[in-house]
């Protein structure tokens, strides 16, 4: 049975890179009927019925993982985080309010509060972790942004940055700044780590060209970030948002595929889809 569901999931994948979604759909509702009992094969179709944009059939499989919800905590675990990369977050919740404390559980609690406009529960949730990992800090820093406590939220972020020049790092200052409408200290450390002329450095001025309202700039210096390293996230992320921004929905849902190559089920795929259907 696992190869059987080996092979439709190849099926399905090959499908959708063909861009058969009509297909692909059937395929997912087949292996999703098959499979009813077993909650990692159903977070897998929804994540893909999500990405080939097919929200007519989601909420029924969504319903059925929800009535199937493993009691494993590791697994009730990896269901709920797969659930926030969904943006299913009133769903996620509710099963992380069944797991017992940890650092990685409170963690995705905090995003949901995040995520559901709860900062003040949010940044109390941090408080409680054990130790703050970057992805926990720039987590922060969103928070304190969305409190209003601009001054706290670039405090933080100007001290990841004496530890970690990463990507993540680095697009979480320029988002405190622009935030606090300092749009003019966001433009300078973009243009200063440009100067390291690598696909991180053309990334981060894709994103605070994205952030000023400036797609045809932003698509150009993703371009160049892509050409550095194809695989670059962040920059097919950005690159995906602009084509949204400019109406070309097509090439938007070709940069959240790529990103769905490189790392399936990755949140970006499902923000840029989302863009394409909101505009």
């Amino acid at each position: 049975m696992v190869m059987d569901n080996n092979e439709a999931l190849q099926a399905i994948r090959q499908n959708i890179r063909d861009e058969k979604n009509d297909i692909a759909a059937i395929q997912i509702m087949d292996l999703a009927s098959n499979n009813q009992d077993d909650p990692m094969i159903l977070l897998t179709c929804c994540s893909m019925l999500r990405t080939i944009g097919n929200d007519k059939d989601f909420p029924g499989v969504l319903s059925v993982l929800m009535s199937h919800i493993p009691s494993e905590e590791k697994s009730k675990y990896e269901v709920a985080t797969g659930l926030i990369g969904l943006g299913c977050l009133k769903d996620a919740g509710t099963i992380l309010d069944e797991l017992e404390d940890s650092d990685r559980v409170l963690r995705a609690r905090a995003a949901v509060m995040h995520g559901t406009d709860r900062d003040e529960e949010a940044l109390e949730t941090l408080g409680k972790m054990g130790n703050l990992e970057e992805i926990d800090r720039v987590l922060k820093v969103q928070v304190l942004g969305s409190l209003g406590r601009h001054d706290e939220a670039i405090a933080e972020a100007e001290d990841i940055l004496k530890g970690s020049d990463t990507y993540r790092a680095g697009r979480c200052y320029i988002s405190a700044l622009v935030l606090a409408d300092r749009v003019k200290d966001a433009a300078k450390y973009a243009k200063e780590r440009m100067k390291a002329k690598n696909a991180d450095g053309y990334a981060l001025m894709a994103y605070y060209q994205w952030l000023n309202g400036n797609s045809t700039a932003s698509g150009a210096f993703s371009s160049k970030a892509l050409q550095q390293d194809g695989h670059h996230i962040g920059a097919l992320e950005t690159i995906g948002y602009s084509f949204c921004d400019k109406g070309t929905y097509w090439e938007a849902k070709v940069a959240a595929g790529a990103i769905n190559e490189i790392e399936p089920g990755n949140p970006a795929v499902f923000r840029i889809l989302a863009m394409c259907r909101n505009q």
